[in-house]
């Protein structure tokens, strides 16, 4: 599969989303965009078969993650840590460039790197995952939100999730964009500045940070 290149920036929370009643309010009901017909309400879906996230642990490497996802293994890396950005006058977070590639054959020897034996492998990290996805299309110039299985070839996804690590629950926010280019970049500090604006709860720096280096900390 040819890499999928993004700008992104997350925030990870302590407890479930539903430990957030405001965050996850915020997320279902904002509306930072005109919205297509027919878009349906949030979401909320896990993996298939309820199956975790499986990522390779490397201590220290937090500029590339390597998960096995519903049978497919997964490598995303960083490209470019474009520092923090203030989106709002009391939201900030830090910008992100990743690139990933997603194989869907491959050798067991690597499979076993991540399950042997139907259990997780003894350097990896299971995480539960239950997301629910927003999607806006940069397609056609203004910013539009559609339905989140639509096919685009340029958009934020808008994300909230439910995780659990070690019997341990979190949350998190993010916005992803695609690709990663300059009409892309354009448009992302203006969709996620008027997606927090009705948000009273504070996004702050602290708790902005990749994958990778949620999993180390």
């Amino acid at each position: 599969m040819a890499p999928f290149a993004t700008i992104e920036t997350r925030w990870f929370f302590e407890g479930h989303s539903s430990a957030h009643p405001v965050l996850q309010r915020w997320f279902e009901a904002c509306t930072p965009v005109p919205r297509a017909a027919n878009v349906p309400a949030p979401e909320w879906k896990g993996r298939v078969g309820g199956e975790p996230d499986v990522y390779l642990l490397m201590p220290g490497c937090t500029d590339m993650g390597i998960k096995w996802r519903e049978g497919t293994l997964q490598i995303t890396g960083r490209v470019e840590d474009l520092g923090s950005r203030r989106f709002t006058s009391r939201h900030e977070g830090r910008v992100q460039r990743w690139i990933k590639w997603t194989y869907q054959e491959v050798p067991a020897v690597y499979r076993s790197l991540f399950v042997a034996g139907g259990q997780p492998g003894p350097d990896t990290a299971s995480v539960h995952k239950t997301r629910a996805l927003r999607m806006i299309s940069l397609d056609c110039g203004a910013p539009e939100e559609v339905a989140p299985g639509l096919v685009l070839e340029r958009g934020i996804g808008f994300e909230m999730t439910d995780l659990e690590r070690d019997g341990k629950q979190y949350c998190s926010i993010a916005f992803e964009a695609f690709p990663d280019d300059a009409a892309t970049a354009a448009g992302f500090d203006a969709v996620i500045a008027a997606s927090l604006e009705g948000l009273s709860d504070t996004l702050g720096i602290g708790a902005s940070m990749s994958y990778p280096e949620w999993l180390y900390q």
